[in-house]
């Protein structure tokens, strides 16, 4: 009985839905590598690192001008949920929403971000090194 408790509490761990969070990245082009910044919903910040393609993800906790419920109000403004998810290009840079187990993304070729994502993607700039 306890073995089957114990499991039962790791499936149901296993099985937790990601925390909430926003990320922006650009990415691609010559070196396949890239960055952007992903901001939790428990405040924290992450510098997200990939210096080419296939090589490890670096994320590195820093500090940020906004805040994940100041960007989430913008994405809810520009009614996220309902854009499209767009096309990869040589150079695709990204937005992605995860909350509550729901995650929503929409991509663009670098340059072209959606006007109705230009207040959101202003805002997850990412921090000075």
């Amino acid at each position: 009985m306890r073995t089957a408790l114990l499991l039962l509490a790791l499936l149901l761990a296993a099985a937790e839905a990601p925390a909430d969070s926003i990320t922006r990245y650009c990415g691609g082009g010559a070196t396949g590598g890239g960055g952007g910044l992903r901001l939790d919903a428990d405040g924290s910040a992450t510098t997200l690192r990939r210096p080419r393609a296939g090589a490890p993800l670096v994320q590195v906790p820093t500090e940020s001008g906004t805040t994940y419920a100041e960007v989430a109000r913008l994405l809810e403004a520009a009614r996220f949920e309902r854009l499209a998810r767009g096309e990869p290009s040589n150079m695709t840079c990204s937005i992605t929403w995860q909350r509550g187990g729901w995650s929503h993304q929409v991509r663009w070729g670098i340059g072209r971000v959606p006007a109705a994502l230009q207040p959101a993607f202003r805002a997850l700039e990412m921090p000075a090194r």
